[in-house]
């Protein structure tokens, strides 16, 4: 029998080392890990000590992510095919917002690979960390304008400056307008704009998916009237 795909959790980090961000319940989840991705060893050390995981220090299978080094997807691949799940943490804060992580992120997208979220006090810096979209220029818009022309000139601006600048913009809608919205944007946005649906976070339907324009339009789905963040860039 096949092993299940390993999944990739995102793990926030004290803004200051006196502080602890994770619940017990949210600790739990990450007792068991081996396998942590992290901007820098020595403070990301710190961090999983506060965690208390059933594993030691010196027992994890920890690799770093910055500009030092080049990341092994394909060493990454092989363990997460195998059924082993990873946690991937910046030095402070959120990973993936201002920091390092977002481009294996999108791999995980890429590649079918689950991506979760610890830390879902925001729907907005959630569905953002586990988009694989650019977190360092980004923008949260609200809601788009009713009106189908109003709308359609927003999203075409929207289109042009993620084309010139790779930017990342965030919106939400009323769950009544999801399929509307969808429909709207895999319609008109250009074949190599990526979309990202993150529908029902946190709860029993959570879904976190990021395609290309094009690759929806191959997978188009039926959006029911649950909470949606969309993202695009």
């Amino acid at each position: 029998m096949q092993n299940q795909k390993g999944k990739l959790f995102l793990i926030p980090t004290p803004l200051n080392e006196n502080d602890d961000c994770l619940s017990e319940m949210q600790k739990k989840s990450i007792y068991l890990f081996q396998n942590f991705i992290v901007e820098n060893a020595k403070p990301a050390r710190q961090a999983l000590k506060k965690i208390g995981l059933k594993n030691s220090l010196q027992e994890l299978n920890m690799i770093e992510n910055n500009k030092n080094c080049k990341f092994d997807y394909q060493y990454f691949l092989r363990k997460i095919k195998n059924g082993e799940n990873f946690g991937l943490l910046s030095d402070c804060g959120l990973p993936c917002i201002a920091d390092p992580g977002s481009d294996i992120v999108a791999y995980c997208h890429h590649n079918n690979i689950e991506v979760r979220s610890i830390a879902n006090t925001s729907s907005i810096t959630t569905s953002l960390i586990c988009s694989g979209m650019n977190g360092q220029h980004f923008e949260f818009i609200g809601y788009l304008p009713i009106h189908n022309n109003q709308r359609n000139d927003q999203l075409k601006n929207f289109y042009t400056q993620i084309l010139n600048n790779k930017k990342t913009f965030i919106f939400i809608e009323t769950p009544h307008r999801n399929q509307l919205i969808f429909d709207d944007i895999i319609n008109s946005a250009p074949q190599e704009i990526k979309l990202c649906i993150a529908f029902d976070i946190s709860g029993p339907l959570e879904s976190i998916k990021t395609k290309s324009i094009a690759e929806w339009k191959k997978n188009k789905i039926q959006l029911n009237k649950n909470p949606c963040i969309f993202l695009i860039n």
